[in-house]
């Protein structure tokens, strides 16, 4: 099984500040305790292998869960959240205006090319997602073994429409993806299936 959590409260979150690189904006006290609460969760599934984005506050919250469970941790490039070129680091209004506008072109009109100027687009994203999640699958090919990756709400958004093909777009963009929640996904006849979300399964039919 392949798990899929979001980071913790970061204080980019609560700045309001768009940072999707690696600038230095660490989990609050909140995240930390979030991530703790992750770790605890996660206790009973029998993870193997932990992945996580290089961002602060994903590598932060994985650490965490790594100390907690005694898990290997390895960063992956291709879990960052999305790269929003010139609008890192920014807070003012009309920087979000702008970051909306994008967003709005990605998920309500499904203009996967349109892209942040110096930064990503939605296929660039989804595409990086499913060449990771690829490698994944020969990587821990055994199905007894239990990844986890911890990433961003806009990556899994994007990269979830690719990887479960079988759900609807619009249902995948609607996902809620509070901090630390947890997606589950199963790998059947060649192909990703939910089996999970908000909740760990720990006994898949």
């Amino acid at each position: 099984m392949l798990f899929f959590a979001r980071h913790g409260e970061s204080i980019a979150n609560t700045g309001n500040i768009i940072s999707n690189r690696d600038l230095a904006h660490p989990l609050t006290p909140t995240g930390r305790q979030q991530a703790e609460r992750l770790a605890e969760r996660l206790a009973d599934v029998g993870l193997n292998w932990l992945y996580c984005s290089p961002v602060p506050r994903a590598l932060e919250t994985a650490t965490i869960v790594s100390r907690v469970l005694d898990l290997p941790l390895t960063t992956a490039e291709a879990l960052c959240g999305f790269d929003c070129g010139v609008l890192e680091g920014r807070s003012d209004p009309f920087s979000w205006l702008r970051f909306s506008l994008i967003l709005r072109q990605w998920f309500d009109r499904k203009r996967v090319t349109k892209r942040f100027r110096g930064g990503e687009s939605f296929l660039d994203v989804r595409q990086r997602f499913a060449t990771f999640m690829a490698d994944l699958v020969t990587r821990h090919a055994s199905p007894e073994e239990r990844v986890l990756c911890i990433t961003h709400g806009g990556t899994l958004h994007i990269g979830l429409t690719g990887l479960l093909g079988d759900l609807p777009f619009e249902q995948v963009i609607g996902w809620s993806i509070p901090y630390t929640s947890v997606i589950s996904t199963e790998f059947k006849n060649g192909k990703f299936v939910l089996a999970s979300r908000d909740e760990v399964r720990l006994h898949p039919e």
